[in-house]
């Protein structure tokens, strides 16, 4: 008697009106952190997933049952509305298979290059330790929330080293990324260039900073600017390479795909403006330190943006640093170097995906994209696969949408950004749908036919 009586309230109206109105005010608390922080992910991480969003839904799924067992024993009338409150309980159950088996990430391919890993949000610190700076070794790795669980001074988190605790205590939800380049006094720091090229189409001015024992360089669609220490070998294209020679000055060389080889060198210094030889640029060297480092800070943000990123601050040795979202730092023990990274986690696929063709089309008389398309070779199948915005990819289980593309200074496209989805929960909603809609249908068409024999 005790347990009807409990079956009972707990499918009673009153109980069921009192979750649907908390239901309606956890979407609607949604909304608003969604709105106030511009992020959906916030939304999520601070009502959608939260212990009272899924008390919530977990007394909704009571209340489903209870209501069920509250109308035994069953008549062939009850059979709409039993499928109906089965096909939500299916739907929910899905959803919560969706949420913790399922994933739902990106991968870029860069045209004529392959790749075999999804990227998801969800984001881990790894730690890399080297006794001679070459060869290293994964020494520590922890998967991170930093948004639902972030580090504070009261909560730590803290990674113990025989040289010392690296100890995080601070995060910045969203930050913008202050970065320059400053002259530094260690002989040991590579040089850095802040330049300006331009035509009667292009005017782009950014940094170029050198690399201790190889080039670095700038792609500009046909043309690259290369900062080498080390004697440069040409091959092919337009290339502008950039050896520092002093603290004032660097020497050039421009080669022409035209001439296949030299066709100026020279010295210049910071102010200096000397024309390239192709396509109509010009060279201007805005700023020139011969040994140079970069000195990034973070700016915190109320608000998400298209340039903000997650920040976490961390001590070690005595010394403060930050380390931005998919960022590395290095750090030097008292024998050990250390590299530790902050980043969304990767995810291997057993099978290769290469780009061979990327192709975009433009609203007329705009760089406006229309629609684009990849162009894709599956390496296990060994074959070729077109995808679209409107159509898909379906592999081994995996779902791959055309998401949008990278393009360079040009507008000329570098890489594809592939939308990746692995849904194991699918089907159970395809059910619980099915078996919604069958409930409705049949509770329709009793009442009509209740109706029918009403006026017959």
């Amino acid at each position: 008697m005790k347990f009807r009586s409990i079956i009972h309230f707990l499918a009673s109206l009153k109980f069921a009106v009192v979750i649907i109105l908390a239901i309606g005010t956890l979407v609607a608390w949604g909304t608003l952190v969604e709105a106030h922080y511009m992020d959906a992910k916030m939304a999520q991480e601070m009502v959608y997933h939260s212990v009272l969003s899924y008390t919530i839904f977990i007394l909704f799924a009571i209340n489903l049952t209870a209501v069920i067992i509250d109308r035994y024993p069953w008549k062939k009338h009850h059979l709409g509305f039993i499928s109906a409150h089965v096909g939500i309980l299916i739907l929910l159950l899905g959803s919560l298979v969706t949420r913790y088996y399922g994933i739902d990430g990106s991968m870029t391919l860069d045209i004529g290059g392959k790749n075999n890993f999804i990227t998801v949000p969800e984001t881990d610190l790894i730690l890399y330790t080297s006794l001679n700076g070459e060869s290293f070794q994964k020494f520590y790795e922890q998967k991170v929330n930093f948004f639902s669980h972030p580090p504070s001074a009261q909560k730590p988190l803290k990674i113990p080293l025989a040289s010392g605790d690296i100890v995080f205590d601070d995060f910045y939800h969203y930050a913008l990324v202050d970065s320059k380049f400053v002259e530094s006094q260690e002989n040991d720091d590579p040089a850095a260039v802040r330049f300006q090229i331009s035509n009667d189409r292009v005017n782009q001015t950014q940094w170029l900073m050198g690399k201790k024992n190889q080039p670095s360089e700038v792609a500009l669609g046909p043309a690259r600017i290369v900062l080498s220490a080390q004697p440069f070998f040409y091959v092919s294209g337009n290339v502008l390479v950039l050896r520092p020679l002093d603290g004032q000055r660097v020497h050039y060389d421009v080669y022409s795909d035209r001439a296949k080889g030299l066709i100026k060198s020279g010295e210049a210094k910071a102010g200096d403006l000397f024309p390239l030889g192709w396509m109509n640029l010009e060279f201007r060297i805005l700023k020139y330190h011969h040994h140079a480092r970069q000195d990034i800070k973070y700016l915190k943000r109320e608000q998400s943006s298209p340039e903000a990123t997650s920040v976490v601050r961390f001590t070690f040795g005595g010394k403060e640093h930050w380390l931005g979202l998919n960022t590395m730092v290095r750090l030097f023990g008292d024998a050990e170097m250390y590299v530790l990274t902050y980043g969304n986690r990767r995810l291997p696929l057993d099978f290769e995906m290469y780009l061979k063709n990327f192709e975009v089309g433009r609203y007329q008389g705009t760089m406006r994209a229309a629609s684009y398309q990849s162009l894709v070779y599956l390496g296990d199948e060994q074959r070729e696969v077109l995808i679209s915005m409107n159509e898909p990819l379906k592999h081994k289980g995996f779902t791959f949408y055309q998401a949008s593309f990278q393009e360079d200074e040009m507008g000329r496209p570098t890489a594809s950004v592939l939308s990746v989805n692995y849904d194991p929960g699918r089907w159970l909603k395809y059910l619980g749908s099915l078996l919604i809609v069958f409930g409705a249908i049949h509770l329709f068409y009793r009442r009509w036919k209740r109706a029918r024999g009403q006026h017959a």
